[in-house]
């Protein structure tokens, strides 16, 4: 985890956490606690995900579906009183310790030289390389925790540079012009159908630039002589800058007396757990950068404390526009570790539930879902998401026309298996006739995209083999010949939705196969679970990593306990989790990983088996 700290303690968000009262409701009252160890600190959470379809072809523009899994990535923030910042990954096996006061000088520089974007995430291109320096990174180091160390940095000099951004404008100094030349990418939207060698994300373009010297910043009326990173327009001379009214409105709706602008930016130490599994293709890039994201905006005060309850145990979520604030700096910052992310694995641990996610389209939440079980398998072969990215890559710039046709295949799949997911609820008519209530997986402005913070699916009747037994079973029958009628109706219709999603998966997975990013072990998998009626697809990136298969509502548990011997048996990981659960939300107690303490080299492996 990481911690970033001062002195100071806060009475805002910046230093506090703003939970609902004791009951339960969308709008209690907030309660602030302090993030100091005597105040129990701050812990957030963000499940992690599995793509159900569309995976690599989602970013050349075509349609992905994805659903959270409750297999989650913790963050426990407390502030710091010794100056200092501390990351602790104990997971991965690192601990590391800065000085604030660098982190500080930094960002004064770069707000005196680059202006803050509302709306956007802070760019890639002017802080990478900043990041790189203070983080003691090297251009040639790889590997996940290289890569976690930097985009910790990204999102922590990013809100240093915004809070001092905002410092300089409520005192009344104006912007620094954007930088002419600078690669600014909406890091939501991934549109290129087709790649060539020229056509680089922002993050790899930053993480190409060479590592900068830095310099002290000039004494107060002093001119640097360090040269612009990026050439830039002289500014307007101005006369004496009057200060911003208290009341009056910074960039991102920011109240100029606010905590994000008086309070300092405070020493912390963050330390980050894991209960899912590194590459493997279940999310766990993309909940570290939304957990760090979202701790380190909320200490600023750049966001404020939760105030919606996110599940039945009271955990707190955002309002929508925090929420997808949080989004747009985690999808930058994971774009670090996979050179060129979608967006869609940080919208699905940001937000949760099951959604139907298009570059350049806003992403669409599946509601009223059918009661379906999956089964979740860790080849335990780690891949290389940026390896399998640059396979495919490859692959299109090989057999363009070829690989361009099996994107849209993907894209076909994705979008009929939105129409299967999503199920629009049913309202009667004057006739008693059922009809749909019009609202389709892609029907336009009638698609319901608004309550992003309470997306845990609504199911429609579902019916267990004991719940029909009791309608027929013993030789009993329900006194009603509609309901009997209604519940064999809609056992037919699970079992269909189960054949048709069956049947997209296989052929799904023979595509991803094809686009080159299969593995053996994955082979395996896929066999042992068609002996059984099941087939199987990757999930991410592939080349190892997970598979997931849909389950029949009724499979018996004799069955379910069979397949999961016959897969351990090959030293696989078997996991039954929930489906679509709560995004990224902040706990009122300390969760049960941060209770024990971990070995620092330990490694992370899957949680136990969940059903």
């Amino acid at each position: 985890m990481v911690v970033v700290g001062g002195d100071q303690a806060l009475d805002s968000p910046s230093g506090s956490t703003s939970r609902a009262g004791s009951s339960v409701s969308a709008t209690a009252s907030p309660m602030h606690r302090n993030t100091t160890s005597q105040h129990g600190g701050l812990f957030v959470s963000a499940p992690g995900k599995i793509i159900l379809f569309g995976e690599h072809a989602v970013v050349y523009g075509r349609t992905a579906i994805a659903g959270s899994i409750d297999l989650r990535t913790y963050v426990s923030l407390y502030t710091s009183a010794d100056g200092r910042i501390y990351l602790s990954l104990p997971d991965l096996g690192v601990e590391k310790t800065w000085m604030l006061k660098d982190l500080l000088k930094a960002a004064d520089r770069l707000a005196a030289e680059y202006p803050i974007e509302e709306d956007q995430p802070p760019s890639l291109e002017i802080l990478v390389p900043i990041a790189r320096k203070l983080s003691g990174s090297c251009e040639d180091q790889c590997g996940v925790q290289h890569l976690a160390i930097l985009a910790f940095w990204y999102l922590l000099l990013g809100v240093a540079h915004r809070k001092s951004g905002l410092a300089r404008l409520a005192r009344g100094l104006p912007p620094p012009p954007l930088p002419e030349g600078l690669h600014r990418t909406n890091l939501s939207v991934m549109t290129s159908s087709r790649v060539n060698d020229s056509d680089k994300s922002e993050a790899e373009i930053a993480l190409s630039l060479p590592v900068p010297p830095l310099t002290p910043l000039p004494s107060p009326g002093a001119q640097s002589t360090a040269p612009p990173a990026f050439p830039t327009s002289t500014p307007t001379p101005s006369s004496t800058p009057t200060p911003v009214a208290g009341g009056n409105l910074l960039p991102g709706g920011i109240r100029a007396d606010s905590p994000a602008v008086t309070q300092d930016l405070l020493a912390v130490k963050a330390t980050v757990r894991f209960k899912l599994p590194s590459c493997v293709g279940l999310g766990s890039s993309g909940a570290y950068c939304v957990c760090i994201a979202t701790s380190l905006l909320q200490t600023a005060g750049l966001i404020p404390p939760p105030s919606i309850v996110a599940d039945e145990t009271g955990n707190l979520t955002w309002e929508e526009e925090h929420l997808d604030m949080i989004r747009k700096w985690a999808t930058a910052a994971e774009s670090l570790i996979h050179g060129r992310a979608s967006g869609l694995d940080a919208a699905v641990c940001t937000f949760g539930g099951v959604a139907s996610f298009k570059p350049g389209h806003r992403i669409e939440h599946l509601k009223n879902l059918p009661d379906l079980r999956v089964i979740l398998v860790n080849s335990k072969v780690e891949r290389n998401t940026a390896r399998m990215v640059q396979t495919v890559k490859e692959r299109l710039k090989k057999f363009p026309e070829v690989t361009d046709a099996m994107f849209g295949s993907i894209d076909a799949i994705s979008l009929e298996a939105a129409k299967i997911l999503h199920r629009p609820l049913l309202e009667e008519n004057g006739g008693g006739d059922v009809q749909e209530n019009g609202l389709g997986p892609f029907g336009g402005s009638s698609m319901v995209e608004q309550d992003h913070h309470s997306l845990q699916p609504t199911r429609t009747g579902s019916v267990r083999s004991s719940s029909l037994s009791s309608y027929v079973g013993g030789g009993k029958r329900n006194s009603s010949a509609s309901v009997i009628s209604a519940t064999s109706e809609k056992g037919g219709e699970q079992s269909d939705t189960f054949s048709k999603l069956n049947d997209l998966c296989r052929i799904n997975n023979q595509l991803l196969i094809a686009l080159g990013v299969g593995h053996p072990k994955v082979d395996l998998i896929c066999t042992t679970l068609a002996r059984y009626g099941i087939h199987p697809k990757m999930t991410g990136a592939g080349g190892g990593g997970s598979v997931f298969a849909f389950l029949k509502p009724n499979t018996p548990q004799t069955l379910l306990d069979m397949i999961d011997g016959e897969l351990r048996s090959h030293g696989f990981e078997v996991w039954q989790p929930p489906l679509g659960g709560p995004g990224v939300v902040e706990h009122q107690t300390r969760p049960e990983l941060f209770q024990t303490p971990v070995s620092s080299t330990q490694c992370s492996t899957p949680a136990s088996k969940h059903k």
